[in-house]
């Protein structure tokens, strides 16, 4: 919902004669969401006289199933539009044609099974969401008239396969979220033109391996989420092209191993997340001094050994919980002196005497809410 609260208290929500009775507008304003609408009057061509001047509508949580390939002819000033939450199936391809200035669009939980080229026109869209739809796949070229879009979002799905080429005009694309879908494997097609991708999740697929040199040359990478898919090993040059990274989460494939060379590239790796990996062992990293936050929880380490966290000089948090660690070597965590708090809820040590007696008070086995 636009916010409108602000408005409301100084006034500016105007009574226009032509505003729908369940929405609210101003002059550069109209927001209809979850306001039970199943259609948009055209009647007396009321939405197109207060249409002319709006930046901003929202007509997200409603009924609508269909919109008339006319509906927006007269809103050429808008820059933001929010269509999430209907029962939208089909769109005309020229529905948003007259829409030059859009910015943003958002058509995410809606019914779409299939994507016209409906984007012809919208030269300065920068976000598009399109989550929580019935898309299998999307055609290549259809995105090819949104060059400047730095945010796509893709999750919840139904796609298991990307064309060749379909990215090819998106250069200026930062973010590119594909989690909760059915892919199994990663192309390097994906990849071959997003040079200045900062923020890739695919996690919630079925993803069974990387390929090699995958990530080689991704330089502009900070965020990489692959957590919960089927990952039994990691190729050996992962991830040591993604010199920018500050957020990897692996959780919830079961890796078994983690080497201890495999992040000595990624040195401004700030956030790693290794929960549900099969770690038998604690996992030793080097090159790792500015990371902030490890988890590694639900595991089944047994032993935490004192040079545990020797090369992660700048770690604050360490999340061990539900692991099956009974001994903690001496002076596992009293060298670092960042750390403040590590996290042991579920382990056994919990309940022995070297945890009531142990000198380092940052322990946490406190139930987690």
């Amino acid at each position: 919902m636009i916010p409108v609260l602000f408005l409301l208290l100084f006034g500016y929500v105007l009574s226009l004669p032509d505003c729908p009775q369940t929405c609210l507008c101003t002059p550069s304003l109209m927001d209809c969401s979850h306001a039970s609408l199943y259609e948009l009057s055209l009647q007396n061509d009321s939405f197109d006289n207060i249409s002319k001047s709006i930046l901003s509508l929202d007509l997200s949580g409603n009924n609508f199933t269909d919109l008339p390939s006319d509906l927006f002819r007269n809103t050429k000033k808008l820059v933001w539009l929010n269509l999430a939450e209907n029962r939208l199936s089909l769109l005309d391809s020229t529905i948003f044609s007259s829409l030059e200035k859009l910015t943003y669009l958002d058509l995410s939980n809606n019914r779409l099974k299939m994507l016209a080229p409906m984007f012809v026109g919208l030269s300065h869209l920068d976000t598009l969401m399109l989550a929580g739809n019935h898309l299998p796949t999307i055609p290549r070229g259809v995105f090819d008239p949104i060059p400047n879009l730095k945010i796509l979002v893709l999750s919840h799905n139904e796609i298991s396969h990307l064309p060749e080429g379909l990215f090819d005009n998106l250069k200026s694309l930062n973010d590119l979220l594909l989690d909760y879908n059915n892919f199994t494997e990663i192309s390097h097609a994906i990849f071959s033109t997003l040079h200045n991708l900062e923020h890739f999740s695919v996690s919630k697929n079925r993803i069974q391996n990387i390929p090699p040199l995958l990530f080689a040359g991704r330089f502009t990478l900070r965020k990489l989420d692959l957590s919960s898919n089927f990952l039994s090993e990691l190729p050996s040059d992962f991830p040591s092209g993604l010199g920018q990274l500050e957020v990897l989460n692996l959780s919830a494939n079961c890796i078994g191993n983690v080497p201890k060379n495999l992040f000595i590239n990624n040195t401004k790796l700030e956030f790693l997340h290794l929960d549900k990996t099969c770690l038998q062992t604690p996992p030793i990293f080097s090159g790792l001094q500015n990371l902030i936050e490890l988890t590694v929880c639900c595991n089944g380490i047994k032993i935490l050994p004192k040079t545990f966290t020797d090369n992660m000089a700048n770690l604050e948090l360490l999340d061990l919980s539900m692991n099956n660690i009974s001994e903690i070597e001496d002076d596992a965590f009293t060298m670092n002196h960042n750390i403040t708090k590590v996290i042991l809820t579920g382990n056994p040590v919990c309940a022995t005497e070297q945890f009531m007696h142990y000198s380092f008070k940052g322990l946490d086995c406190s139930s987690k809410n």
